[in-house]
């Protein structure tokens, strides 16, 4: 199964309008090109211009989504300077 965002050259926010916009100027460069069969084409746009089968191409092919590497947290409390012994002393206390 062909990616079918990929296909017609769009984004995953595309409109219906796009959509069909996207399917004819694919069926003008695949005429150039020969890089997908006519039936890969059409299949993608019918992929994509019904409800159910497009949140399963959503699915199957999600965007990349850009993430940041996690920062190193610095809390600013120096272990140093806590006393464990007088935590401890107390612990039994609680329950």
């Amino acid at each position: 199964m062909l990616n079918p965002y990929h296909v017609l050259n769009v984004s995953q926010n595309v409109t219906k309008k796009e959509i069909i916009k996207a399917f004819i100027v694919a069926v003008k460069n695949n005429k150039k090109t020969k890089k997908y069969q006519q039936q890969e084409i059409m299949l993608a746009q019918k992929q994509l211009l019904k409800p159910d089968k497009r949140l399963v191409a959503d699915f199957l092919f999600p965007a990349k989504v850009k993430t940041k590497r996690p920062t190193k947290l610095n809390i600013g409390v120096e272990l140093k300077n806590i006393n464990l012994d007088s935590i401890n002393e107390n612990a039994f206390d609680t329950l």
